[in-house]
């Protein structure tokens, strides 16, 4: 696999890279995020935790959006979703829910 930085030097779609967060959760509250990922259709609980992590900084942060997650779009792009879908997607979102809603 190439390193992020080496291949963000010759893609026309560079990649953020992560950092892995250490997260103390009680034994609840892991019970109710696997049992809300799996009815949403998240294969684990840490793509539930960054939706819900994306979702706050929505609220609080007028300047972050969806479009701006580069890591995710380009996921859509390596599944085949064309340029297009992706923007007319991002348009529907960005116009039909203020940053206080939560999408669920």
């Amino acid at each position: 696999m190439i390193p992020p930085r080496i291949k963000n030097r010759f893609s026309d779609h560079p990649q953020k890279v992560s950092r892995p967060v250490s997260l103390r959760l009680t034994e609840d509250m892991i019970r109710m995020l696997q049992t809300t990922s799996q009815e949403l259709g998240f294969k684990r609980i840490q793509g539930l935790i960054r939706l819900y992590v994306r979702q706050g900084l929505d609220r609080d942060n007028a300047e972050y959006t969806l479009a701006h997650d580069e890591v995710f779009i380009e996921s859509l792009r390596k599944k085949g979703v064309s340029q297009k879908i992706i923007e007319e997607a991002i348009a529907d979102i960005s116009s039909e829910c203020p940053n206080d809603t939560i999408i669920k």
